[in-house]
């Protein structure tokens, strides 16, 4: 039942609508609900028009709940009553005493039939099938010798078999995921900060000690982070030391409204997709969640359908675009045909920390603002003008305390609110990353490394064995090393996570990976900063600006979040954007080395660049060669 309505005050509205008029009324409003004052029907013209509205309903599948003439009636003379003929008042609300005679409730009943009806049909036809085929045989007018003549055919039952066998795999294939496109947001050049305005804008707080201001710029020093990061509106008024923090919730929300409506109107502007053809909206915003949600706020911007499915993630930490894409996936295979919008994004404007709890100062000088939008699809058509296909989204959870605490939202003696980040935050990461590692091997390595994996556990275990027991020979044999497996033998380009510099390096350590693996993410810390779940999709667009996309190459994406969890998607290129190439996504090109002119060239794969050669550890080479001179 749809909940339009139109509200007829004037009787002169209506006088256009004849017999065959309402009819044709009553069909575009069928699904709405029309709701109309009586003095329009005091006329017997007015009478007239009702009667044929109500008669095209009818005959429409539409309904009138309850409507009788005699109760018309009734509820005229009491109108009658409750109606100031001078004023026009009325003493009750019309909605609370006329609905069931002139309140038209239109049902869709196309609708309602694929929804609720359409199976009982498939499974009335097959029944009425198989009656028919046994009825046939009762009577004797169903010849069977063919039937058994076909049957006695060796080769006619192995092509059954194979029919069947391929059909009972389709009925099980779920449908492909694509992603029609993916777009992150650029803040505006009012936005941008460089690290001498994030130092001024922490002093200007006035709320830190001199021993937390010194190690909140040791911590900026050494974050990774470049000269043209962005804040919001609300903290860059401190810019001034006259100015005054804005962090309240209509600033707040104005941050969102600016990240997530840009957003938008880019990745349908791109795609030339309506707003009504969105079935699926999915929001992540840890820290940020209002009242209306923010999938509430998109779906009053853009005027989504009303049956649209909505989803608004918080809490979920950094790790929360692969965990909206993964729900996106269950979604859309459940529903083929159907198109999800996925928005990733992290709100800035309240979540600056006052005190002076050192674990609790380092969200101050990483976190910076960013979005990104993408637009998924389980339609088979789409795969034809589809930018990648998803092929694995695998998600892992620790459930220790250790690894519940490492990030963890808290208040600090003095009742400041900040996000606490524990020293063993990276030994939880990596071993969240070696369960979610172990989960995806299988998928993604060659036949050869999943072998030599195999071997070496195998041999682990023999040799420990053989010392455990004492045997002769084994007291000169040492155990092996575990063997890390070359995933940059089946992965093309590595999206990870750009928390900071130790997440990076670690995981750069744990996998093995060279400089050139790890220049999207360094590339990215050094641009935009911390930009939480969205980070990896700035990635993406780095890869396909100056890491040599190419299609049919692989590209795994890697995200840490609070709780612990590590997540991992892999996608695979169908259609490379040339007219991203060597094309630097800010206005200001020479703000990061990998988009300058020493970047790599589109045609062939990304040279390790001079912040790469000046800096074995992947930072930007004249930021430490800066720290060095100091």
């Amino acid at each position: 039942i749809g909940s339009a309505s139109l509200a007829c005050p004037d009787s002169s509205h209506f006088h256009f609508l004849d017999r065959i008029g309402a009819m044709g009324f009553a069909k575009r409003m069928l699904g709405g609900r029309i709701s109309c004052d009586l003095e329009e029907f005091e006329e017997e013209e007015g009478m007239s028009v009702l009667l044929a509205a109500l008669a095209s309903l009818r005959m429409l599948g539409g309904k009138i709940a309850g409507f009788d003439l005699e109760e018309f009636e009734q509820h005229k003379m009491k109108r009658d009553s409750s109606v100031d003929r001078i004023s026009g008042r009325v003493d009750k609300d019309i909605y609370y005493w006329e609905p069931k005679s002139l309140r038209i409730r239109a049902i869709n009943w196309w609708h309602v039939f694929l929804a609720e009806y359409l199976t009982y049909v498939y499974n009335t036809a097959i029944a009425g099938a198989v009656l028919l085929i046994l009825s046939q045989i009762w009577y004797g007018h169903f010849d069977l010798t063919r039937f058994r003549v076909l049957l006695g055919d060796p080769i006619v039952l192995e092509v059954i078999c194979l029919v069947a066998v391929v059909m009972a795999y389709v009925s099980h294939w779920k449908p492909a995921v694509y992603c029609l496109e993916n777009v992150v947001y650029t803040p505006p050049q009012e936005w941008q900060v460089s690290q001498k305005d994030l130092v001024d804008i922490i002093s200007n707080l006035g709320c830190f000690s001199p021993d937390s201001l010194e190690f909140q710029k040791r911590i900026l020093d050494s974050s990774g982070t470049g000269e043209s990061t962005h804040w919001p509106p609300g903290i860059l008024t401190l810019k001034d030391s006259a100015g005054v923090l804005d962090a309240g919730i209509a600033s707040a929300r104005d941050e969102a409204k600016e990240v997530i409506f840009t957003l938008v109107r880019d990745i349908l502007q791109r795609t030339g997709v309506r707003p009504t053809a969105i079935d699926i909206l999915i929001i992540n915003c840890s820290l940020f969640c209002p009242t209306p949600s923010l999938c509430a706020l998109v779906c009053n911007e853009f005027c989504l359908r009303q049956d649209v499915r909505t989803y608004n993630l918080g809490g979920m930490g950094c790790s929360a675009n692969v965990i909206s894409v993964d729900l996106a996936k269950q979604l859309l295979q459940n529903q083929p045909g159907a198109r999800a919008l996925v928005i990733s994004t992290e709100n800035i404007t309240q979540n600056m920390y006052k005190g002076n709890e050192k674990g609790m100062l380092l969200q101050n000088t990483l976190f910076r603002c960013g979005g990104c939008a993408l637009l998924l699809s389980s339609r088979r058509v789409d795969a034809l003008r589809a930018k990648y296909k998803l092929l694995y989204t695998f998600r892992c959870q620790l459930s220790d305390n250790d690894s519940y605490n490492c990030v963890y939202q808290q208040e600090d003696a003095e009742g400041n609110c900040g996000v606490s980040l524990s020293k063993d935050i990276v030994k939880v990461a990596g071993r969240a990353m070696r369960q979610n590692f172990v989960m995806l091997g299988p998928y993604v390595l060659p036949i050869r490394e999943q072998a030599a994996v195999v071997f070496n556990h195998l041999a682990v275990r023999f040799v420990t064995l053989a010392r455990r027991r004492h045997w002769p020979i084994a007291e000169h044999w040492e155990i092996p090393k575990g063997y890390t497996p070359d995933f940059g033998k089946s992965i093309d380009h590595f999206c990870i996570h750009a928390g900071g510099r130790a997440v990076i390096e670690g995981v750069k350590k744990n996998l093995g990976l060279s400089d050139r693996q790890v220049a999207p993410s360094v590339q990215t810390l050094y641009d935009w900063g911390n930009t939480s779940s969205s980070s990896i999709w700035y990635e993406m667009d780095w890869v396909e600006r100056w890491g040599g996309l190419r299609r049919g190459e692989r590209i795994l994406q890697i995200a840490f979040g609070s709780g612990f969890k590590c997540n991992s998607a892999v996608w695979v290129a169908l259609r490379v954007d040339v007219t991203k190439r060597r094309r630097p996504l800010k206005q200001d090109a020479a703000a990061s080395p990998g988009t300058g002119p020493g970047a790599a060239s589109p045609e062939t794969p990304p040279q390790a660049g001079p912040s790469e050669q000046a800096a074995p550890n992947g930072a930007n080479g004249a930021h430490i060669a800066s720290k060095k001179a100091k």
